[in-house]
């Protein structure tokens, strides 16, 4: 417990762009083979809430407690006081208590903008700030007592929303910041790797254990880098961005072929409907060696292999509740063999709720241990997850999930 005078420890503009440039600066110093081997969503997250500020958000008002104090009433003009000497009477202190959540160091900061109005010195606590008001026992004034509390309480309301202004504004800028960083940072370290790789010159490695930050500022759970895999990094084979999204949009384009057909599907079952993906998509492509660069594993699933390993998979299964959804999860999640693995659950659904299977299909895939992040949910179309396996720390796996009305027989 600290007694402060609020507000006036510095300005939130140098404050938070320190903040942001010392992130910055982190990130510039990471190991090469450390941002190489770890999940780019994870590491952006991991920085931007490093980077970024929780605002004050202040709670309902209180009385914590009363007590007897010695007032000094030299300068009441009501009392007759001979000049340079002091004069004190027994009084009241009444401690009013202001919740709040947020970055305790904000309440020293002064925000961008600021009325001249002086702020009355605050006890700063863990989770809340007392500000004191005291006035004489023989001259109790309710009424002037109550305005000069809701005045200063009404001063530090308004200074806390201008500097929660400040704070939104900072943390909207934080992620580009963050992510334009990293993406220069694993650029570099990419050409650094590919440089002495080059040399041809074997290279014996002295095995580190991952080294973690500790945040200066408090926070509601500790943070930490994300894990990497202990193996030495080395560049696979990756599905390009775009053919991945040119891929979804011809999947998705079998809703079209379903509703015009209705019949031809009415009576299919998962590898029957598989296949007529299969025709639709090497309709577009075409392999090196079979002819065909999407190929069937198993019964339900659609994948495209490189040197002998899994780079795409669709799984297609029947809509049949969230426990079945989550085991044809994990059966996709056991397919998939490289650091950057796009795929795509197809799931075909024969009941008249689409938008209610969507949200459970979401809350499925929000709840599991290797959910990072919902690039996007739609609750009329496709949807994108990004999730790391706690397994293979690292190793980024894009998810789209679609959803097919089939008719019924």
């Amino acid at each position: 417990m600290s007694k402060i005078d609020p507000f006036s420890d510095g300005n939130t503009s140098l404050a938070f762009g320190a903040n942001l440039n010392k992130v910055l600066k982190e990130i510039d110093e990471i190991d090469n083979e450390y941002v190489l081997k770890a999940s780019s969503t994870e590491l952006e997250q991991y920085f931007i809430e490093r980077a970024s500020i929780k605002p004050l958000i202040l709670g309902d008002h209180y009385i914590e407690g009363t007590r007897g104090v010695q007032i000094d009433v030299s300068k009441d003009f009501d009392r007759v006081v001979f000049p340079g000497r002091q004069a004190r009477v027994t009084g009241t202190q009444v401690d009013v208590a202001i919740p709040f959540e947020g970055d305790p160091l904000l309440w020293r900061l002064r925000p961008s903008k600021f009325g001249m109005s002086g702020w009355r010195q605050i006890e700063l606590q863990d989770a809340k700030v007392l500000a004191s008001f005291t006035f004489p026992d023989d001259a109790t004034n309710p009424t002037q007592l109550k305005q000069e509390v809701e005045e200063q309480l009404r001063h530090l309301a308004d200074t806390v929303a201008n500097q929660r202004a400040d704070v939104e504004r900072h943390n909207a800028a934080v992620p580009p910041a963050v992510k334009e960083r990293l993406a220069t940072k694993r650029q570099r370290a990419q050409s650094a790797v590919g440089a002495v790789s080059a040399l041809g010159i074997p290279i014996r490695r002295r095995e580190q254990p991952a080294t973690y930050t500790v945040p200066t500022k408090r926070r509601e759970s500790p943070l930490r880098r994300p894990t990497v895999a202990a193996e030495k990094y080395s560049p696979e084979p990756v599905l390009d961005e775009k053919e991945y999204q040119f891929t979804i949009s011809v999947l998705r384009s079998m809703s079209l072929v379903i509703e015009r057909n209705p019949e031809s599907f009415r009576s299919l079952d998962e590898e029957a409907i598989r296949d007529h993906f299969l025709l639709q998509l090497n309709g577009h492509y075409e392999g090196d060696a079979t002819g065909e660069t999407f190929n069937r594993s198993g019964k339900t699933d659609i994948l495209i292999r490189v040197e002998n390993r899994n780079i795409f998979i669709a799984e297609c299964k029947f809509w049949s509740g969230q426990k079945n959804f989550g085991e044809a999860i994990d059966q996709l999640l056991g397919y998939l063999t490289w650091r950057d693995c796009k795929c795509a659950l197809l799931i075909f659904n024969r009941t008249k709720d689409s938008a209610g299977v969507r949200q459970k299909m979401h809350e499925v895939m929000a709840h599991r241990p290797e959910h990072r992040k919902t690039v996007e949910m739609s609750v009329d179309g496709d949807s994108r997850y990004i999730f790391v396996k706690e397994s293979e720390p690292g190793r980024e796996i894009i998810i789209t999930t679609q959803l097919f009305n089939i008719p019924v027989e």
